[in-house]
Formats: structure tokens, sequence, C-alpha cells
């Protein structure tokens, strides 16, 4: 009994240095867990997110692929393992992690979102468009759900269909990021110049560090005549300047 209150006072000693970002502290912590008790799933869960935020993609899987081995049924293991293996590119191994994720936990939203992402990344878009469908069935909800099918709409030519999503995720979560970059940039194709506008500056407000958005708010600049402003936002951001016979091209 004491030996378990011990465990368990570590860990969450460690969980404490992790959030805190005393990354030494925490591992060491972790570390000294498992050698009491080896087949503490947790601590390998806890050590792979940590990891993984340190881009030590290789060890993280690891750690992963230990929790899982001591509990097959580790839904976000399986789920955080996918993840990984859809940001290195290895999208078929992501696949199959989102849909063992699935099979022990029919209803997690989160696993559907992320496979229509993998989906997404492999073109095969009316399989992205069927996972957000169910992520969103399940959890009407999920911000992230709408836009990223908003995203999968554009693609396929529905604008309508895409600016009902961006709205509704709007309406679900006003603070949510992503979907105003999405928003601004089919708001501009559309020439709704002055709607796009405030996108982009609620998405700056919201999140100043998001790169995109600087581009997105520069090339609208650019088109409404107000060059030297736009190419300030360029240069904020993450977009190469192409002058073209026919003007300046954002790519």
């Amino acid at each position: 009994m004491n030996k378990n209150l011990n465990i368990e006072k570590t860990f969450a000693l460690a969980i404490e240095n992790h959030k805190n970002k005393n990354i030494q502290v925490a591992e060491n912590l972790y570390k000294k867990i498992l050698e009491i008790n080896p087949k503490y799933a947790g601590v390998y869960y806890n050590l792979g997110i940590m990891y993984n935020d340190l881009e030590k993609h290789s060890e993280s899987i690891d750690c992963y692929k230990k929790a899982i081995q001591i509990d097959p049924n580790y839904v976000q293991a399986h789920i955080n393992l996918g993840i990984i293996f859809k940001d290195l590119g290895e999208l078929q191994k992501s696949i199959s992690c989102f849909e063992k994720s699935i099979d022990i936990q029919p209803n997690n939203t989160n696993a559907y979102n992320n496979l229509g992402l993998t989906f997404k990344k492999l073109n095969e878009h009316q399989k992205a468009q069927s996972s957000y469908e169910k992520a969103i069935q399940i959890n009407p909800n999920n911000a992230s759900a709408h836009t990223n099918l908003g995203i999968i709409f554009k693609e396929l030519g529905k604008n309508q269909k895409a600016i009902d999503c961006y709205e509704k995720a709007i309406q679900i979560n006003p603070n949510y990021a992503n979907v105003y970059y999405n928003y601004g940039n089919i708001l501009q194709e559309l020439r709704e110049m002055d709607k796009a506008k405030n996108c982009y500056k609620k998405l700056l407000n919201l999140d100043p560090a998001y790169k995109k958005g600087y581009s997105g708010y520069g090339n609208l600049l650019l088109k409404i005549g107000r060059h030297s402003e736009g190419l300030s936002y360029i240069g904020k951001g993450d977009g190469i300047i192409r002058f073209t016979q026919k003007g300046v091209e954002i790519i």
C-alpha cells in the first residue's frame, strides 16, 4: 500500500513538473516510477507526450507503443500515435491507429476528426468528408470538425456549404483561430473584402503567431491597393512574393 501511494505521489509530482515545463525533472520522476513499476501505462503515455513536444518522434512512438502493449485498449495512446504517424507522413500507419481507437471506442469524435485529416492528406475527399460528418454526428459542438468539413467542401467547389460550416464553427467557438483563416480566404476569393478583412483581424488578435494569417491579410491589402501595408504584413507571414506581368502573386 505504501509503495503504491509513493508511486502515485511521484506521478502527481511528475505531472506537475511536466505542466510547468520542468522537463528534465519530470522525465527523471517518470523514469523513477518505471524502475518501481515497469508496467505503468500512464507513465509511458505522458513520456510520449513529452518527447513529441520535444520533437523526439522516435522516442515518443516507442513510449506510446509501450503504453499500448501494457494496455491494448488505451484509446488516447492509439490516437496520439496516429497523430505522430500522420505528421510524419506515414499515413497508412496513421489510419490503422485511428481505426483501432474507433474499434475500441466507436463514439470518439477526436479519432474521426483525425482520421478525416489523414484521408485529406491522401486526397480521399469523400472519406475525409464522411469522417468529419461522423465526428459532428457524435459531437455537434466540435468546432474543429466543422472547420475541417468546410475545408473539404471548399476543395470540392461547394463554397456555400463551406461558408455554412465556418459560420457554424464560429457560432460554437468564437475564439477558434483556425476557422477565421479559412473563412477569410474564401471570402477574399468571393471578393467580400470587408468581411474577409474582419476575419483576418480577428484571427491575428486571437493568435498573433499565426503566420498564414499575416500572409492572407497582406494578400487582401495588395488586392485593394494598399501595397506598402500589404507587403509589410506578408513580410511577417510565411508567404512568398512573386512579381509577374499581372502584378504580385502570393504563393
